[in-house]
């Protein structure tokens, strides 16, 4: 009996299989290789909301209470913080890094950047008359790209209770509206291309100049 080999109808069904085959693997290695993309931007995304939310609890939550000397004769007490909706500005103590440390004039806001929205820290050295420099002439660092959200809001009471007035704000509000008080907590809301992050509140702790002193470094504590 001779050996038969297969018809040509065979071929056709078996390398349509194999087609059928090939074009499932090949969707699969895809969707693998996008939820592999898309885990590691998560991972990323987490990372860095990580560390932003961490350098920003450092920097922001001791916060000076020294006055420039000239206005050493003013009685406002925080007269170098100040809350607006969209941007904060005081005098605090840098987190210890390699080169830089204590006490900085410090403005965090949404800028216009080469890569689009943003959120920018600047900052400079204090210097003893208390006039900040953020503008060319102190350092910048870009926090969060393709920034699509930034608001500031604060919330606290009055330093003696007793002189609690009418006008103070009973709860959250944008920006901090009482000059004379720092505020106890300060909450950051943000969002990016991605989505909301979550919000970022830190409590404010009033720092001293024998405190914390008027430059050098710091590793921690007062």
């Amino acid at each position: 009996m001779k050996n038969k080999g297969f018809t040509l109808l065979e071929l056709l069904v078996v390398m349509s299989l194999l087609a059928l085959v090939m074009v499932s693997m090949g969707s699969a290695l895809r969707s693998m290789a996008q939820t592999e993309t898309k885990i590691d931007a998560k991972l990323s995304r987490n990372d860095q909301m990580r560390v932003t939310a961490h350098f920003l609890q450092q920097a922001l939550s001791r916060v000076s209470l020294g006055r420039s000397s000239n206005q050493a004769t003013e009685k406002t007490s925080n007269n170098q913080f100040h809350a607006g909706e969209d941007a904060i500005q005081w005098v605090g103590i840098m987190p210890a890094r390699v080169g830089m440390g204590g006490r900085h004039f410090f403005r965090l806001s949404a800028e216009d950047t080469a890569e689009g929205r943003a959120l920018v820290l600047r900052f400079t050295p204090w210097t003893t008359d208390g006039q900040p420099i953020l503008g060319q002439q102190g350092e910048m660092r870009v926090l969060i790209q393709h920034l699509t959200d930034f608001s500031v809001e604060a919330q606290g009471l009055p330093t003696r209770l007793e002189s609690i007035t009418a006008d103070w704000p009973r709860d959250w509000v944008k920006g901090w509206p009482m000059g004379n008080e720092l505020p106890q907590y300060i909450r950051l809301n943000l969002a990016d291309q991605q989505g909301n992050w979550s919000p970022i509140v830190v409590q404010l702790i009033p720092v001293t100049q024998g405190q914390s002193g008027s430059g050098g470094f710091t590793t921690g504590g007062t």
